[in-house]
């Protein structure tokens, strides 16, 4: 009897220590269904491109997302950490509903495309915000847990998102897909303000004397996250010669079946899903090093073997790997950042590594485009390679920093 007691009391214990507060699920379902929104808009305009055989028209899209973020993330960042984190998240998205239902109601592709570059930069404040807020919703004991449900979440978004873009684009108006986004940023809203009490407020850090250059003083700064920002940015830009270059290597080596290329993309996603859980597991939440540098390494090993190895049976088993380690890097970083920089600096810190991250896919999208010098199985193999190395010279920078252990004679 006193055995089944004990079993009852470790069984709580474990219960308590991974499930997360209520406001923290309300916060990742809403997110999770504003992303699926995000896939409508961007891949409607997307086809909408192709069919009409528009110039450049797919690249406007794609540059729409990244060029505003990497040009406005230090101001929009600083804005965060100088006011109430919770107004600046419902105002942004507010502004996103309005710019997306805008180019709903419009003709033109351009002007849908100028309102999503809006809806963009209003959404790296949001998203900072978020950032912000999350562990202060969470609590310190649940936020490595948060991380995780969240980043399997987006995962799953991006396994729905696509297919469902696609199906829908087929059956009515881009214009419905915009509308739709538009409104998913409205529900939102709704569970942020649910979920965030105006009382939590004054429990987030502000910092009224802001400076633009705060964030990337604090990332560059911050134990763990400094270090390994180079291996971090190399995966970044791996994985975005993979997007362009997987193209045409993938699609080749499946003699141009696009039910298997697709499979393959959703392979990556799938991938992610229980790298992004593992990872928030007890006992791993706080491994900041080993989550982002054992993540690297899964996604390079994976780009590198699959380019070398040109089998669609092989690949599968490989992008399975990479996405593992992509979910597995997603979480440690999200917690490395959390823990190691200043809660009144979190919204700069992650709206500049959002222009970072925008700055390594854009370079890695003209590196991963087709050119007589490299072919795009030599991209692949190349996009592997590259955070492969940067991952093995943080790992030997990692242990020739570790201290001597006491009563060891050093040198």
């Amino acid at each position: 009897m006193d055995t089944q007691k004990t079993r009852k009391a470790k069984f709580a214990v474990l219960r308590r220590s991974t499930l997360v507060p209520a406001p923290v699920l309300i916060l990742i379902l809403g997110t999770l269904f504003s992303r699926v929104g995000d896939s409508l808009a961007s891949i409607g305009l997307v086809l909408d491109a192709a069919d009409d055989n528009i110039r450049w028209g797919v690249t406007e899209v794609f540059l729409a997302d990244l060029v505003p973020t990497v040009i406005a993330a230090p101001v929009i960042g600083s804005l965060v950490d100088r006011v109430s984190a919770r107004s600046v998240c419902l105002w942004a998205l507010a502004v996103q509903a309005l710019s997306l239902g805008t180019a709903a109601a419009v003709e033109g592709f351009h002007l849908r495309v100028a309102l999503i570059a809006v809806s963009g930069l209003a959404g790296v404040a949001s998203v900072a915000a978020g950032f912000k807020i999350l562990p202060v919703v969470a609590g310190e004991q649940h936020t490595g847990r948060a991380n995780s449900l969240l980043t399997a979440g987006l995962s799953v978004a991006g396994l729905l998102g696509p297919a469902l873009a696609g199906f829908l684009h087929s059956v009515w108006d881009t214009a419905v897909l915009l509308g739709a986004d538009g409104a998913s940023f409205l529900v939102l809203a709704w569970c942020t303000a649910i979920a965030v009490p105006r009382s939590v407020d004054v429990a987030i850090g502000r910092r009224p004397a802001a400076k633009l250059s705060d964030g990337y003083r604090a990332l560059r700064d911050a134990p763990v996250v400094g270090a390994l920002m180079p291996a971090l940015a190399a995966a970044m830009l791996a994985t975005s010669i993979e997007v362009v270059a997987g193209v045409y290597y993938l699609r080749d080596i499946v003699s141009g079946n696009d039910t298997v290329f697709g499979l393959f993309l959703a392979t990556w996603a799938l991938g992610s899903i229980p790298g992004a859980l593992l990872a928030g597991r007890p006992g791993w939440a706080n491994r900041h090093t080993a989550l982002i540098l054992g993540g690297v390494l899964g996604i390079s090993l994976g780009l590198l073997l699959a380019g070398l190895i040109p089998v669609a049976a092989v690949v599968f088993p490989l992008f399975l790997l990479g996405g593992f380690g992509n979910g597995v890097c997603n979480v440690g970083l999200r917690n490395a950042v959390h823990s190691n920089v200043p809660a009144e600096v979190h919204g700069s810190a992650w709206a500049c590594f959002q222009a970072l991250s925008r700055s390594c896919i854009g370079l890695g999208y003209l590196l991963g485009t087709p050119n007589s010098l490299v072919s795009s199985r030599g991209q692949v193999i190349t996009s592997g390679a590259i955070p492969l190395v940067f991952a093995l010279w943080a790992m030997l920078f990692t242990v020739r920093r570790r201290p001597t252990p006491l009563g060891e004679a050093a040198g």
